[in-house]
């Protein structure tokens, strides 16, 4: 118990962080509710709304995920990776082992999850996007601070514009870029 006049107690050395990883199992608990009405519709991935989730019920349920959970809990997923990338390069640098070559194994291991995640349960992975992020973040951990926002901030122009001429591209091209008439007819 930790009161005013002690300092708490420090963590022993390989130990958890049972904060964080309640945090993480919280972001994938948010992450699998926004999933779960893709997961749950024969309709996924054609481009046709779904007529058994038509009622007012079910759009009041896609308006509380949609404004409560899509993409807050993605962000936080986000973070804990680049703070867990801190927590592990403070852990090797205390035991003086190498980082770089323990940081890659665990990198392909994530890779390999991914890549079995994509292929045996859900199309919409990001595991192997975060190991590929990983090695970047990797390459680029000793830049200075203001150099780093410098990149950061031209990653971001850079990836905005991307989405705008994309966003512009769908639109020039009539919509969704999916004909209901024709995914209709397929069915």
């Amino acid at each position: 118990m930790t009161t005013a006049t002690t300092a708490p107690e420090s963590r022993a050395a390989g130990a958890r962080l049972a904060h964080v990883d309640a945090l993480r199992g919280f972001a994938l608990l948010g992450i699998l509710i926004v999933n779960i009405g893709y997961l749950a519709s024969a309709y996924h991935g054609t481009g046709l709304e779904d007529p058994g989730f038509a009622s007012p019920r079910d759009n009041a349920v896609r308006w509380f995920v949609a404004v409560f959970f899509e993409a807050k809990f993605f962000l936080l997923f986000s973070f804990l990776f680049g703070y867990s990338f801190t927590l592990q390069l403070s852990s090797a640098e205390r035991q003086g082992a190498r980082f770089a070559s323990r940081f890659l194994r665990r990198l392909a291991g994530l890779f390999t999850l991914g890549v079995l995640h994509v292929v045996l349960l859900f199309p919409g992975d990001i595991l192997t996007t975060y190991a590929v992020l990983g090695l970047i973040l990797l390459a680029v951990r000793r830049l200075r601070p203001r150099t780093a926002v410098r990149v950061a901030v031209a990653l971001f122009a850079v990836t905005a514009a991307a989405y705008a001429v994309l966003a512009l591209r769908v639109h020039a091209a009539g919509g969704s870029g999916v004909d209901p008439a024709a995914a209709a007819g397929a069915e």
